[in-house]
């Protein structure tokens, strides 16, 4: 059993007639009772409408109107409201036919003289699609189906135009002779559908043989950036390497050149532009008081050990200024004499970047010259 849409019945299959509305107790509040003229109107609608159903394009029933169990019957296992498979013998394929032909026409479809089965035996039925007008669900079609006068021999060959000239023709024949031409028509639109698929096919096939080109050509174009990428990566590799063996020159170079600074004893000072300390040597402490951390700072803020000079930040601005090297003696606070050189510094492209400021210890060359002054 099922709840037929907008309405408030559930079918049941019956004998004769087949199709019985019964109503259903439901929690939806009770209606009030029609009046007479309701009534009567009612039953005046229902003797000159004959049974019908309102189904959409696919034959699904949206709505039952009238006694359609002689036209209509549930078939076994689970239900299918679709009035296509409820349609009984005599009646399927023609309404399949007409159906079609309603919804490719938007016309009124007529099939008469059908010869239906029902309960044994046969009944002339008429038929007729309608369509109505469109709702939310789309298209929407009035099966119309009305029971007709006995189906008589020589209206089964007008029917089916035999023009075998015999008087007398067998029911059986002209009902072979309806449904064959009933089942040539059904096969008229079912090609056409086949062949309008055929088409649809036929573009989604060139659509998708078109986007796979898309893709073929996208594989390519990745393929070509996956070989420079692949060629880039190389290049990176090389040059890493030069970069890594250019790193070990320069750690031993840096390495060669603080030792030959610590073993030549000189004290030296590495200035910048701005006489911030960039680097210097051990033996620097007898003269300045330089720590690691002060690498970075004005060498104005660091205290030296030397007496009688505190021009130092000036001398060496001025060879920075002029590029001219200059050179003094110098003592410090404990007795020690430094012959003081500042240069520009130079590098391999002849940029300068600095100055150097270098304290040799003469303190020992002049204790041996005072003898020879003493006796002079």
């Amino acid at each position: 059993a099922r709840r037929m849409a907008h309405t408030g019945y559930i079918t049941h299959p019956t004998s004769g007639d087949g199709v019985r509305a019964q109503r259903t107790p439901t929690k939806e509040p009770v209606a009030p009772k029609p009046t007479l003229r309701e009534i009567a109107e009612r039953e005046l609608l229902q003797q000159v409408i004959p049974a019908s159903a309102l189904v959409n394009a696919q034959g699904e029933i949206l709505y039952l109107h009238g006694r359609t169990g002689m036209f209509l019957e549930l078939a076994e296992g689970e239900f299918d409201r679709n009035i296509l498979k409820m349609a009984r013998e005599g009646l399927r394929s023609a309404l399949t036919t007409a159906l079609h032909k309603a919804v490719g026409t938007k016309e009124i479809e007529h099939v008469l003289g059908l010869r239906v089965k029902t309960n044994g035996d046969f009944a002339t039925v008429n038929l007729t699609i309608r369509p109505v007008k469109e709702d939310s669900k789309g298209p929407l079609y009035l099966v119309i189906m009305e029971k007709g006068p006995k189906f008589e021999p020589r209206q089964a060959e007008e029917a089916t135009g035999s023009s075998s000239g015999q008087e007398d023709v067998d029911p059986r024949i002209a009902e072979l002779e309806r449904q064959l031409h009933s089942k040539e028509e059904y096969l008229e639109v079912t090609n056409e559908e086949l062949e309008t698929s055929n088409e649809q096919l036929r573009a989604a096939n060139e659509e998708m043989h078109s986007i796979n080109e898309e893709l073929q050509s996208t594989n390519e174009e990745l393929e070509t950036s996956k070989e420079e990428l692949q060629s880039v990566n190389e290049e990176l590799a090389t040059v890493n390497n030069e970069l890594q063996t250019k790193v070990k020159d320069l750690s031993v170079a840096n390495n060669d050149m603080n030792n030959l600074l610590a073993g030549t004893g000189i004290a030296t000072i590495f200035v910048d532009h701005q006489l911030r300390i960039l680097r210097f040597t051990p033996t620097i402490t007898v003269v300045m008081n330089l720590i690691s951390s002060d690498v970075g700072r004005p060498v104005a803020h660091i205290v030296s050990n030397l007496e009688e000079y505190d021009s130092l930040v000036a001398d060496t601005q001025g060879v920075l200024d002029t590029l001219q090297p200059f050179e003094r003696d110098v003592k410090t606070t404990k007795g020690k004499t430094f012959t003081m050189r500042i240069q520009p510094y130079r590098t391999l492209d002849n940029v300068i970047e600095g100055a150097v400021i270098t304290f040799v210890d003469i303190t020992s060359a002049l204790r041996t010259q005072e003898p020879s002054t003493k006796d002079n």
